[in-house]
């Protein structure tokens, strides 16, 4: 690969890792209003049942939400290590 086209594959997967972090910082915030929401839903519950309906519904979406968490976070590493592979190949590149 020339110089030209690693310096564009690096600054290609720096895009690609702002976007990640973008979405990363949505679904924190997701996570945020998610559990306030399902701990006001459970506090102002009738009912026993209805409270350990909700508590299961909300460690679900949680789980959910976290996957998708740690889904993100390994795209930055992945795409950091591409990077730092890329930069290993301009140094050595013509």
């Amino acid at each position: 690969m020339s110089k030209e086209s690693i310096r564009a594959s690096i600054e290609n997967r720096k895009g690609e890792i702002a976007t990640a972090k973008g979405n990363l910082a949505v679904q924190r915030s997701r996570k945020s209003e998610t559990n306030a929401r399902y701990a006001a839903m459970i506090k102002n519950a009738s009912s026993a049942s209805s409270k350990a309906s909700l508590r299961t519904q909300k460690a679900s979406a949680i789980a959910n939400i976290e996957s998708q968490i740690r889904r993100y976070q390994m795209i930055i590493a992945d795409k950091q290590k591409q990077i730092a592979s890329l930069r290993a190949q301009l140094k050595t590149a013509k």
